[in-house]
């Protein structure tokens, strides 16, 4: 039989293969059993639906106890206390006997601006109101705070001034206009009145002026006409051009995923069981198992199961038909992470919540069990955090299709200039009465009035990153096959790429686990 050394990693790798992972006293046991019936309990335990390996399930096999039913609830249970009780002799083996920094850390994440239930508004005329007057307010105050905007008017006044006075104000689009020789005509507005804006000048104003969209509050600078600016310049109301960002005094990661999709026939579940088995450091190489051990924080970003009725027809992509055993299926998965990983799970538009913007967290009722995980934090869409002192924002991201669509150049299967513009327009869905359904609170929770380090989407099934003026943007791509929607639009999703971001160093690493992809 050889060395036990090679005997244990020759096993180890035969029962990973099929997404099966063997505890300690698991591996002693299997010594009971020819090596010529391991295959028949393989096929024992996945009928089994059996993760985590443990010595009671060799003794089941020897029993022939094969025609036993246990609820798959129960054995998700047996499975988390085995974990508590068993591996973390064989976690400290797998990383050489290493520490585990994200184990020895307390979490540190602060909820700073975000939905609650007890703020939502009616819906009423007047909350309309009540937002854009909160919306226009908050941004007037980020361009007085630049010195290079800090000088406006307000519109009323500028209507007043003489003609070619050079004047300034900051307004809402209301309106956004071509001429008939292409040149755009906007008409902006604040609460004391409205005005024409004509720009025409150089070609870096005529290609500035094409990412200007409806419902956004920009500055403008021109000339005055009859009721009219001739706009010379205009500003977003943009993040610094240099500042310092926050980072972590200890060495530890977050990792950032979404559109896990539980509950469709395209969930890629067994890729999502490679990436719990490297949470639980019992995958990878011993760089990517020491990542992971340095893993305190998973951010997901929305769309947690596939829901039901989302979109018509949609029970023929269903392989789990109840949106309760969607979200049940969800906990079993989730309880199996590392409890000393802090979970901040945000939904999407899948998902058993409002569908309007600012999202409330999914529905308790749907999640009992994901609420009563102690490591979980159900958090609205947005939701603006601090993990270690580094500001996040997460997003699920349906407003990518408004900016799509309101901007030329920007596609449905590229996040980041998309992500870029809201971080220029700091606002998530400016637009309202476009592809994104948008809730009239009294407050604007879609603003970006802070300057975050990490801004995360999902959404549209495709990884992207970047960095602007010190944000690092993150889109988590999702963990669906291509679905038929994307096949007409062409888009070809990245399932199983999950980026990790250092907290303390803001590198950022990306691992795949769809096929043998490693750290990138």
């Amino acid at each position: 039989m050889g060395d036990s050394t090679s005997f244990n990693e020759e096993i180890n790798n035969l029962f990973l293969e099929n997404n099966l992972i063997l505890t300690f006293s698991s591996v002693e046991s299997l010594s009971l059993i020819d090596k010529e019936k391991y295959t028949e309990l393989i096929d024992f335990l996945k009928e089994r639906c059996k993760v985590f390996v443990n010595c009671n399930d060799i003794e089941d096999f020897l029993k022939d106890s094969f025609n036993k039913e246990i609820p798959l609830g129960v054995e998700k249970e047996k499975i988390e206390i085995k974990m508590e009780e068993e591996t973390e002799t064989e976690i400290k083996r797998s990383i050489n006997g290493k520490r585990i920094p994200a184990k020895e850390n307390e979490a540190q994440i602060k909820f700073t601006k975000n939905i609650k239930l007890e703020n939502v508004s009616e819906g009423a005329i007047e909350d309309f109101v009540k937002l854009f007057n909160d919306r226009y307010a908050k941004m007037k105050k980020m361009f007085r705070e630049r010195p290079s905007t800090r000088d406006f008017m307000p519109i009323g006044e500028a209507l007043r001034g003489k003609k070619s006075e050079e004047v300034s104000v900051v307004g809402m689009v209301t309106e956004k206009n071509e001429s008939k020789k292409g040149n755009l005509i906007l008409t902006v507005e604040d609460d004391t009145g409205r005005i024409k804006v004509f720009f025409s000048g150089s070609k870096e104003l005529d290609e500035k002026v094409k990412f200007i969209m409806l419902d956004e509050i920009i500055w403008i600078k021109g000339a005055l006409g009859e009721g009219i600016i001739f706009g010379k310049e205009f500003e977003f109301p943009d993040l610094p051009v240099s500042r310092e960002v926050s980072r972590s005094e200890v060495d530890l990661c977050s990792v950032h995923i979404s559109d896990i999709h539980v509950g469709s026939n395209a969930f890629l579940e067994k890729s999502f069981l490679k990436f719990i088995k490297w949470l639980n450091l019992r995958m990878g190489s011993p760089a990517q198992r020491e990542l992971a051990s340095r893993v305190k924080y998973l951010v997901i970003a929305g769309d947690l199961v596939d829901g039901v009725g989302t979109y018509p027809n949609q029970e023929k992509d269903l392989e789990i038909l109840d949106i309760y055993d969607q979200y049940e299926r969800l906990y079993e998965l989730l309880s199996m992470v590392p409890d000393w990983i802090r979970i901040i799970m945000s939904p999407g538009n899948h998902d058993a919540t409002r569908s309007g913007e600012p999202q409330l967290p999914v529905e308790k009722q749907y999640a009992e069990k994901l609420y009563e995980l102690p490591n979980v934090d159900m958090v609205p869409n947005p939701c603006f955090f601090e993990m270690h002192g580094v500001k996040t924002v997460v997003y699920h991201g349906t407003s990518v299709y408004d900016f799509v669509e309101g901007i030329a150049g920007i596609g449905h299967d590229k996040p980041i200039p998309a992500m870029k513009e809201m971080l220029r327009k700091r606002h998530l869905a400016p637009v309202y009465g476009g592809k994104t359904p948008i809730s009239p609170e009294e407050k604007d929770y879609l603003l970006i009035d802070n300057h975050p380090d990490i801004f995360h989407t999902g959404h549209i099934h495709v990884n992207g990153y970047g960095n602007y003026r010190g944000t690092s943007m993150i889109n988590s791509g999702g963990w669906q096959a291509q679905t038929d929607y994307q096949k007409m639009r062409n888009i070809m999703p990245t399932p199983g790429r999950v980026p990790i971001f250092d907290l303390k160093t803001h590198k950022l690493s990306i691992m795949g686990f769809c096929n043998d992809g490693g750290v990138v």
